[in-house]
């Protein structure tokens, strides 16, 4: 089995996105708002937001990126109507979320029928993942790392996503849902 590149990794993100002119995507847990800029630069036309919880990041995504349309919030509680988003992604975020569920429930509620939520996450088998749960540990930080397996049968089963699509990446996979 080949190990896909980090440009091979960026590709599968954005065909899986298939972000479009029109479309309103939401990044969750966007930090400074680097990738939310990528994906507004590559879709000319798509109106990109992004959440954060943490002011600073959200200050300095304003200040770097202000086509981006950035708020301060946690994915468990999202500021935005209902079925306001055609596409929501979240990359190397999700878990850092506090409560999954209540943040998959309102992932879904800000989604419109048929909506798309892709993610990217590290797989907790890989080096990248024990890493991540040694330092978290170490600074005492909530991590839910879950395999590709695991987060695919929580989003069927408890939060009614509809996987798609799911593929390996190098330190994690992308899973693609949407909602029903």
């Amino acid at each position: 089995m080949s190990v896909r590149t980090q440009k091979e990794n960026w590709d599968l993100f954005y065909s899986t996105l298939a972000p479009v002119a029109g479309e309103k995507i939401l990044d969750v847990g966007a930090g400074k708002g680097a990738i939310a800029n990528r994906v507004l630069q590559r879709t000319k036309g798509a109106e990109v937001y992004a959440v954060d919880p943490n002011g600073k990041r959200v200050a300095s995504m304003r200040r770097d990126y202000p086509a981006v349309k950035s708020s301060v919030a946690g994915a468990e509680s999202l500021p935005f109507p209902d079925s306001f988003f055609d596409k929501a992604y979240t990359t190397m975020a999700l878990h850092h979320y506090a409560d999954l569920g209540k943040a998959l429930q309102e992932l879904k509620r800000i989604l419109k029928p048929g909506g798309g939520f892709v993610i990217v996450e590290v797989d907790p088998a890989s080096a990248q993942g024990r890493a991540f749960r040694f330092f978290g540990r170490l600074s005492g930080e909530h991590m839910n790392l879950m395999s590709e397996d695991q987060l695919r049968s929580r989003l069927c089963v408890e939060d009614g996503l509809r996987v798609v699509s799911s593929a390996k990446m190098k330190s994690g996979y992308i899973v693609h849902a949407v909602r029903a």
